[in-house]
């Protein structure tokens, strides 16, 4: 990483989270929850039901995408494809009606999204050494959460003057913008062909192969277990923050905004101090400090009143989401056998997957079940996400740093 074309890989890959941390806040936690609830008359259920529809595709899907990868030594050809089919999707999207177009666009975008992480994360490999893991991978944490906070205000007068549907294709361009460089400067190690005849069949027992040899590798399979619970509340959290704030908080649109950009500075902040802290004290004890964040404010959340203390909330939030992506991949590249990454990435893209399926549902259950009660339904739900982020903290305590 000490010579310039180092530097210039790594920080074309870091560029790759800022890219993709655009739609993550523009559209999953932003605009597409608000535009169906408030504009389309959908409800939190609907919203639930798509992303939780792409989840389900793209956990049966991510570990048999990683093998692929694996098996050609490439991932960089596989993050440009589905990296710009999420981007078409996305800006598609900016047709605003009706409903059930909108959230079929928006599973379609979510599949691509995620896909796309199961190759991005495993070029860590490519960018950074052993010694230097976890200051890169916070490079990429800290340099997403930097960028979210321009576009979020570049968005938001556009949002404002035509209307929610249109930050979607602005989203879009943006991400395209900021991705370009990963597909353009760094590079594969392997030279594989993409595709042969007969690569299905042999990846998929591969990957049943890997599956069942799980328990064979030390601490693995009890952090996808770990990282099931507490990604479980964290994603549903990202995902229905804006309706939160407007719903429980009393928050305008533009407080929202505000909101969402106070918490992206601390994100920033929680990702850049725990990459050192990853490096000199490893990923397991960083990931618990950033869970105790997560815990200090779901707990707040859920018990608090007035705008006040949702101005506590989000910084706290914030802290614990860019510690807690900063380190969690960490342990994961540090659990796993070098000749299998991509492919133990799918696997951990799955079980993730998982988790955002079932969080969003209860959330959405929860809020559904307790409609009649207002913003108790709301404050019900963060505090069935704040059981799961201790129980994963609870597994986690027995998985070995390496």
């Amino acid at each position: 990483m000490s010579r310039p074309a180092g530097r210039r890989a790594l920080y074309a890959w870091a560029l790759y989270d800022l890219a993709n941390t655009t739609f993550s806040l523009n559209v999953v936690s932003r605009y597409l929850p608000l535009l169906v609830v408030e504009d389309l008359g959908g409800r939190d259920l609907d919203v639930s039901v798509a992303y939780s529809a792409a989840m389900v595709v793209v956990a049966g899907t991510a570990p048999l995408l990683g093998a692929l990868s694996d098996r050609s030594g490439r991932r960089v050809p596989y993050l440009a494809v589905s990296t710009t089919c999420c981007i078409v999707a996305t800006a598609l999207m900016g047709i605003g009606k009706p409903a059930a177009l909108v959230l079929g666009l928006f599973a379609i975008a979510t599949y691509f999204y995620q896909a796309a992480l199961v190759f991005y994360d495993a070029l860590l490999a490519n960018v950074s050494d052993e010694t230097t893991r976890g200051r890169a991978s916070a490079l990429g944490v800290g340099l997403g959460y930097g960028g979210t906070i321009i576009s979020l205000y570049a968005i938001a007068p556009i949002a404002e003057q035509w209307g929610k549907a249109a930050a979607f294709p602005a989203t879009a361009a943006l991400f395209f913008v900021a991705a370009l460089p990963c597909f353009l400067f760094v590079r594969d190690v392997g030279a594989g062909a993409l595709w042969q005849p007969g690569l299905v069949g042999s990846t998929v027992a591969r990957v049943r192969l890997t599956l069942r040899s799980l328990p064979s590798l030390p601490g693995l399979g009890r952090f996808l277990v770990a990282h099931f619970l507490y990604a479980d509340a964290i994603n549903t959290v990202i995902l229905f923050m804006a309706v939160y704030a407007t719903k429980v908080g009393g928050f305008t649109s533009v407080e929202v905004t505000r909101l969402l950009a106070a918490s992206t500075v601390f994100a920033i902040i929680g990702a850049f101090v725990a990459g050192p802290l990853v490096d000199r004290f490893g990923a397991k004890r960083a990931l618990y400090v950033a869970l105790a964040f997560w815990t200090a404010a779901l707990a707040l959340a859920g018990f608090a009143s007035g705008k006040n203390a949702f101005w506590l909330v989000g910084p706290i939030m914030g802290t614990g989401l860019g510690a807690t992506w900063a380190a969690d991949r960490v342990l994961m590249f540090r659990l796993s056998p070098p000749e299998k990454l991509a492919e133990l990435y799918g696997i951990y893209g799955m079980v993730g997957r998982f988790a955002a399926i079932t969080g969003p549902l209860v959330w959405g259950g929860v809020v559904y079940a307790l409609e009649d009660h207002g913003a108790l339904a709301y404050r019900a739900a963060i505090l069935s996400l704040l059981g799961m982020l201790l129980a994963g903290a609870w597994v986690l305590r027995r998985v070995p740093p390496r």
